[in-house]
């Protein structure tokens, strides 16, 4: 659509006008940034410098530096854990397929009754919702499962390195109390593919053109959000500042979405560029140590883009290419604009408003902390500088212990000689005078008392304090200010306490899992919208996981233990027992490759299965053929226990009948009585009632 000087002007002043009011309302702000920049680089802000004399101490102890560090890395090691995104895709409860995809899985599924039908002799049954729905699910399960593995390839890529971006965004996070990453920004790579000739029946390299997302770090110093909005998704205007090189400007140029005539009226106007510092920008530049550098302004260009909503009937005289239906709405729009010259005005390509394309970590939300949050130096700088104060308290009164003071009474030194110098040993000190003027040493020490002690259990009290203050107790980084004693040398109760003291954590994470699930929403919606791969596309939106690493590994390592320690053999047949000791191996940060596919291990314990039950049929047969050898072994012993007796019986009669024929012989009484008796027993052991025990 054409457009005219005049229109473009009138857009370009309203737009530098409406930056200047975001930049007057960015002032507080900035104040306060330098402030906690400097906390945390252990400076001290001018006006309280210059109320410390030079002569004194001007130490400045590190904690915040620490506690920011320390909880830039516990977020990190949660957010994001070794073998595992902090982040997945979900399917939704009722997924929406294309209708071709539908049509598809309804033919699948019909031929497979008609299969099964025909095996079954009987005839085929029509599908039923259960059915359908199952095949839905599954088919959009496999496409998120795509999906996911898209999105995390393209995170991969080296020149995105997203867990250095976030955490240059959880850090930024904790300073200022904000971080912002913008995305999806877009850029074109290419590739060789491999693709037949139809003529000639051979594979042809060619090289094809594909379009990447990636999310990139913007530094909250070169964002002006518009602070009057309650959320950072209800703003109507976001803008962002970029200094520009004359060569990276003038390439904005050979862009299809800029106007090239506009930037190369402007570089002719302006060839020394239009960058003037901003006045934070003096002190940033000395707290990192270049401000010496020289000609840092020339030939730059400051350049801004403004992403939000604009009057149709606006977007549309500056030849936006605008419906009628959108004139009387306000239109979401991305402009770009160097003083009050616009270089480019389309509507956005991506997204709804603002927020889909600067996705923000709040440090600390709440109804009173603004739109841009409360950075940790802030909430600790009470205790910081009674931290700072007792410690130059501290050095000024161990200099001032350190070494004697002495007192020298001029008067009494030789004639002409008014100073002494340093006191040193076997140094001889001369002197004049007598009567009462010598009554008095010309020389004598001055004793200052030490408060040492004092003031170190002041440091500590404070040292404490902080802890309270910032949630990060010293104990969760290391270095324990006092023993924790003997009940927490146990690794459960050591990770009960490290559990307690991430309970504040949990805001933290979960600000980190609102930009977490809005950066990847919106790489998804990217992908939904321009990757031309079909296969990918689906119904299912973003998850975060932070808040599932707050539980100490420790702990659920051993949750996880004691659980399958009281599964009976019922009860494990009714989980997936693989998937526990997946479970236990990520619990403890070690390598689940060392866990072998889940096929092959069900292969394996399949076999391990039938060879136990082939175990146990050879031992059920030894145990009855060792039966079977008892029960023979007893037969046997008791038919030799019954020729024993039938031997023994015939033994007896013979001896029986020795003994009556002795007896018919027999001549005295004493004999016969002997020979009777005899009989008798005999004839006992051969009667039926008698046992082989009582012979």
């Amino acid at each position: 659509m054409n457009t005219t000087f005049k229109e473009l002007a009138k857009l370009g002043d309203y737009l530098k006008r409406l930056q200047g009011q975001y930049a007057t309302d960015r002032v507080l702000c900035e104040n306060q940034w330098l402030v906690n920049l400097r906390q945390y680089l252990s400076q001290y802000d001018p006006e309280v410098k210059k109320e410390i004399p030079d002569e004194r101490s001007h130490v400045y102890p590190g904690d915040t530096r620490t506690k920011v560090k320390g909880g830039v890395a516990k977020m990190m090691e949660m957010m994001f854990p070794a073998k595992k995104n902090n982040w997945s895709l979900s399917v939704s409860p009722t997924p929406s397929i294309p209708k071709d995809a539908l049509q598809d899985i309804l033919d699948g599924l019909e031929e497979a009754e008609l299969v099964v039908a025909a095996e079954e002799g009987r005839e085929p049954q029509p599908l039923n919702s259960e059915q359908i729905e199952r095949a839905i699910k599954a088919f959009a399960e496999e496409r998120k499962d795509n999906m996911q593995t898209e999105i995390a390839d393209q995170l991969a890529d080296p020149g995105v390195d997203y867990p250095q971006m976030c955490k240059k965004i959880i850090r930024s996070g904790y300073i200022y109390g904000c971080g912002v990453a913008r995305g999806p920004m877009v850029r074109t790579q290419t590739e060789r593919v491999w693709e037949m000739n139809e003529q000639t029946g051979g594979y042809e390299a060619k090289t094809k053109t594909l379009r990447r997302p990636y999310p990139e770090f913007v530094r909250m110093w070169d964002l002006y959000p518009d602070l009057s909005a309650k959320t950072w998704t209800a703003q109507e205007m976001i803008f962002e500042r970029m200094v520009l090189a004359r060569f990276a400007f003038k390439a904005l140029g050979k862009r299809l979405d800029f106007k090239k005539d506009v930037i190369n009226d402007y570089l002719k106007d302006r060839t020394t560029g239009n960058y003037i510092p901003k006045t934070y920008e003096a002190e940033l530049n000395r707290l990192d140590k270049t401000s010496n550098l020289s000609d840092r302004a020339s030939r730059k260009y400051e350049v801004y883009r403004g992403l939000g909503f604009i009057s149709g009937h606006t977007l549309r005289a500056a030849g936006v290419e605008v419906s009628d239906k959108e004139l009387s709405e306000e239109v979401f729009a991305d402009l770009w604009f160097v003083d009050d010259k616009v270089i480019k005005a389309e509507k956005a390509a991506f997204g709804e408003v603002p927020s889909d394309q600067y996705h923000a970590f709040i440090y600390a939300e709440d109804e009173d902390s603004g739109l841009t949050g409360v950075g940790l130096p802030e909430e600790v700088r009470g205790s910081q500088m009674s931290i700072c104060a007792s410690t130059r308290a501290l050095m000024d009164n161990m200099s001032a212990i350190a070494g004697p003071i002495f007192e020298v009474n001029t008067a009494l030194l030789p004639r002409g000689r008014k100073t002494i110098g340093p006191i040193h040993s076997f140094m001889t000190i001369e002197r004049d005078g007598d009567g009462l003027e010598a009554q008095y040493p010309a020389i004598r020490a001055i004793v200052t008392q030490s408060h040492t002690a004092e003031i170190l259990s002041i440091i500590e009290m404070q040292r404490q304090q902080l802890d309270v203050e910032s949630n990060l107790p010293a104990f969760t980084m290391g270095a324990p200010q006092q023993p924790l004693g003997e009940a927490f040398r146990t690794t459960s109760n050591m990770s009960m306490m490290m559990g307690s003291a991430n309970m504040v954590t949990k805001d933290t994470v979960r600000g980190f899992d609102v930009f977490t699930t809005s950066l990847i929403g919106a790489m998804l919606k990217w992908n939904m919208e321009f990757n031309p791969n079909e296969e990918l596309k689906g119904d299912y939106q973003a998850v975060a996981e932070g808040n599932l690493s707050l539980v100490a590994k420790e702990v659920r390592g051993a949750a996880l233990d004691q659980f399958i320690s009281t599964l009976s053999e019922e009860d494990r047949a009714m989980f997936d027992m693989y998937g526990i000791n997946l479970d236990r191996l990520e619990a403890r940060d070690l390598p689940t490759e060392r866990l072998l596919p889940r096929e092959e291990a069900m292969e394996i314990i399949a076999g391990m299965k039938a060879a136990a039950a082939q175990a146990g049929q050879i031992e059920q047969g030894l145990t009855v053929a060792k039966t079977a050898d008892v029960n023979a072994s007893a037969g046997k012993k008791q038919a030799d226990a019954q020729m024993v007796a039938l031997s023994a019986d015939a033994t007896i009669q013979e001896i029986l009948s020795r003994v009556e024929t002795n007896l018919a012989n027999a001549t005295s009484v004493e004999d016969k009585n002997q020979l009777e008796n005899l009989k008798m027993l005999l004839t006992t052991a051969t009667s039926p009632a008698a046992t082989p025990g009582e012979l």
